[in-house]
């Protein structure tokens, strides 16, 4: 098959998981003999002419136009948080339907001519890109990696707030984008919960082929060793951003609710951890020992700690990191927020603490550390979801998509 696939930002510029599964995704499909183009933004001295890289993927780049460059696409280190509101809010007006970047993406596909388009990351592009595709009559899978169709910032979160209701200004963006958007031919999501909210907030209700395709590890992800005895003091690891949305504040002031027995705690990820520590950290218990290590090597951080914790506010599309423990065997304690609860199988390779409260994270901590032998029983169901996330393997289940839908559109020419 040929296969063309349109993502926001590929490469050096590409600093998301969305993107990053999107490349695996077209590596491992040209290894399974694919011919694989992916269409992403470039700087303004882009020719749109296309460059072979070192996976034999097609690469075309587009000039991005519009008002300012979020991306870095022509060297700028001016990030859109330095943007106002009245610039940034231009944007995103822009970035509902953006006639140029549709006009521009046409001129690709004049000789591009793919079996089938994958849409993963819009930024940037608009959905104009859809009507140049549709217009082709070329079959359409779009990837909801995140909720920016809703939520011009994607994640649905303002600090340690959740929004349950899509806010007026981000309504507005969607709503637009919703009617000038056509519909793909199928949707697929890394996780179930992430189709079922797209589908409450008004997007792809009518559309049958709704499919699951899990985020894959790292191409070059190391190997798990054997599974070893845990030993005390347990080895609680945190790794993400260091923020309300992901919850390090409820980690932080849980340790006041474990008073009673000793532990490590392990912080990791970008962020202020002074600021983090003066904030949300109690007066250290003796028992308690309490590590902030800043940004680290996400395998070999996992595979050092006995049990993640993830005790996000947002609704999480997916949590590679969840995935990435698991692969060494280390389960997780995780919030009931998105997709958390999915990626420790409903508490078969974890624990889902149901309250976002540092008490019932603290009190769910306290568990783990008394009962050690079920770090080891969950461990080993962990250790064996490891498959289920190989890049071949969600290669092969793209693959069968994609033929699916080739196949229904033969059916509907005969």
């Amino acid at each position: 098959m040929k296969i063309a696939m349109v993502m926001s930002v590929y490469g050096q510029h590409a600093k998301g998981g969305a993107e990053r599964s999107a490349a695996t995704a077209a590596h491992f499909l040209t290894l399974r003999g694919h011919q694989v183009s992916i269409i992403a933004l470039g700087g303004s001295d882009s020719d749109m002419s296309p460059q072979i890289d070192e996976n034999g993927v097609s690469i075309y780049h587009i000039p991005l136009a519009q008002i300012y460059d979020p991306y870095g696409l022509n060297g700028s280190t001016l990030k859109s948080s330095h943007h106002s509101g009245l610039k940034k809010a231009i944007w995103h007006l822009i970035d509902v339907y953006n006639p140029v970047m549709g006009w521009r993406f046409r001129k690709i596909l004049r000789n591009l001519k793919p079996d089938i388009f994958i849409s993963h990351t819009l930024q940037g592009l608009s959905v104009s890109v859809w009507r140049e595709i549709r217009k082709t009559e070329t079959k359409l899978i779009h990837v909801v990696n995140d909720h920016a169709l809703i939520c011009p910032p994607t994640a649905m979160t303002r600090g340690s707030k959740v929004c349950e209701k899509v806010c007026t200004s981000c309504s507005i963006y969607s709503r637009l984008r919703h009617a000038l958007a056509v519909q793909p031919d199928a949707v697929v999501g890394p996780s179930q919960i992430v189709l079922d909210r797209h589908r409450r907030f008004g997007w792809f209700e009518k559309i049958q082929k709704q499919v699951v395709i899990p985020n894959a590890l790292p191409a070059n992800w190391p190997e798990a060793g054997l599974l070893q005895a845990v030993k005390t003091p347990i080895k609680f690891g945190f790794l993400g951003r260091l923020d309300e949305s992901k919850g390090i504040d409820l980690l932080l002031q849980a340790l006041s609710h474990l008073t009673n027995h000793s532990l490590v705690l392990y912080v990791a990820g970008a962020g202020d951890a002074a600021l983090a520590q003066e904030r949300w950290l109690p007066a250290v218990h003796p028992l308690h020992q309490v590590k902030f290590l800043g940004p680290v090597n996400a395998a070999e951080f996992l595979n050092s700690i006995d049990v993640l914790v993830t005790p996000s506010r947002a609704n999480e599309t997916f949590c590679n990191v969840v995935m990435e423990a698991a692969s060494f065997g280390k389960p997780a304690i995780v919030s009931n927020k998105g997709a958390l609860p999915e990626r420790v199988y409903q508490g078969e390779t974890g624990w889902v603490v149901e309250e976002c409260t540092p008490f019932a994270f603290g009190e769910k901590m306290q568990f783990v550390i008394a009962n050690p032998l079920e770090i080891t029983k969950k461990g080993k169901k962990a250790l064996a979801t490891r498959p289920h996330y190989s890049p071949m393997q969600q290669a092969t289940l793209y693959e069968k998509l994609c033929m699916e839908l080739l196949h229904d559109n033969l059916l509907l020419k005969a």
